[in-house]
Parts: C-alpha cells; sequence; structure tokens
C-alpha cells in the first residue's frame, strides 16, 4: 500500500511538472505572438491609406506608391487558377472513385498526384518557367497561373476522391435500382452528397495558393 502511495506521489510530482512546463510554454508563446502583433499594428496602421491601395508600386528609387498592381495581379492570377483547377480537380477526384477505381489509369494518376502533393512549391515554379516562360522569353500571368494550377488541382483531387469514397454505397444502389446511368448517379447523387466536402478542398487549394502569390 505504501508503495502505491509512493509512485501515485511520484506520478503527481511528473504530472504537476509536465503541467507547468506545457503552461510555461504556452504563456510564451502568447508572449512572443502578442508583442508580434503590436509591433504589426503599431508601425503597420501608420502607414495605411488610401494611396496604399489605389496607387500602383513606384519604380526602384522612388518615393510614395501603393500596392494596386500587386493586388490587382494577385486576384486575377487566383481567379484563372481557379477557374482552370477547381473543373479539372473536381473530374478528376470524381473519375478516380466512380469510373476507374482499380484500373492502371487510376493508380498512375494517384502515384503523380502524390508526388504533386509532396513537391515543393518552388519545384514546380521552376518546371513551369523552364516550359512556359524560359521557351517564350519573357514573363506572364499565364504562367503563374500554371504553376499554382499544377499546386491546386492535387488538393482538390484527392479532397474530392476522399470526400465521395465516404458517401454511403447504399445511395449508388438505389439510384442504380431506379435505372439511373453511372454519370448521373456520379454528379446528382455522389457529388451532390459530398458537396460540402469537395468545397472544403477548394478553398483549401484556394488557401494555398493565396499564400504562394503573397510576393506577387
Amino acid at each position: 500500500m505504501e508503495i502505491n502511495n509512493q509512485l501515485y506521489a511520484k506520478r503527481r510530482i511528473v504530472s504537476t511538472l509536465g503541467l507547468v512546463f506545457s503552461m510555461s510554454a504556452m504563456a510564451l508563446g502568447l508572449a512572443v505572438l502578442l508583442w508580434i502583433l503590436f509591433v504589426l499594428f503599431s508601425n503597420g496602421l501608420a502607414g495605411m491609406d488610401a494611396n496604399l491601395l489605389f496607387s500602383d508600386t513606384p519604380a526602384p528609387g522612388t518615393e510614395g506608391g501603393g500596392l494596386r498592381n500587386a493586388i490587382l495581379g494577385s486576384l486575377m492570377i487566383v481567379g484563372l487558377t481557379v477557374v482552370v483547377s477547381t473543373p479539372v480537380g473536381i473530374l478528376a477526384g470524381v473519375y478516380l472513385t466512380e469510373f476507374g477505381d482499380e484500373s492502371k489509369t487510376a493508380e498512375l494518376t494517384r502515384f503523380v498526384t502524390d508526388i504533386m502533393l509532396s513537391a515543393p512549391s518552388i519545384v514546380l515554379g521552376l518546371f513551369v518557367y523552364a516550359i512556359a516562360v524560359a521557351t517564350v522569353g519573357n514573363f506572364s500571368g499565364y504562367a503563374g497561373s500554371l504553376a499554382l494550377s499544377l499546386i491546386a488541382v492535387p488538393v482538390i483531387m484527392r479532397t474530392t476522391e476522399n470526400m465521395l469514397r465516404l458517401v454511403p454505397g447504399s445511395l449508388r444502389e438505389a439510384a442504380f435500382a431506379l435505372g439511373a446511368p453511372r454519370w448521373k448517379v456520379s454528379t446528382f447523387i455522389t457529388l451532390r452528397a459530398a458537396k460540402s466536402g469537395v468545397m472544403t478542398g477548394v478553398l483549401l487549394a484556394i488557401a494555398r495558393i493565396s499564400g504562394e502569390t503573397a510576393p506577387l
């Protein structure tokens, strides 16, 4: 009995120390975060004015100007990327789940998609630079949109595939029993049932590519 009490007391001491260290680390992290936010807002709010949003970036060595062209350029590139990558990613996810689940094409597609998901964005950017910028000889927003599409399509495709796999098979069987063709079952039954998860994948892709356009 005494041994159990000593073991229990030792465990309580270790637990208390762990809790103290964890709370201390959390307090330190919050303090640093609050300090960063204070410096950010105290120095940043002073520079917020109409010129920042409605004036173009000045030439190097000059003063004044704003970020209008950078903001509009980022919105245009992200918008074009969403328009291109969303249908491609969703249709590819539907194919992998509903039509070619066990095919060699689906297996190869999943393999390539996993590689693209794990590849650094700088590698995809260099690839697009080599095929769409260096060969043409100038930069363009279309090349940037192509690079961002290579980042967004795998995210949307894998999310769509995973969400469609969560749809119960009974829904598909009921639709097939009523005589619905496979393409109608895929678009009007399974895809509609998983639309919330699919939209989540699209939003995740937008969030990722929006972070990549920050330097623009």
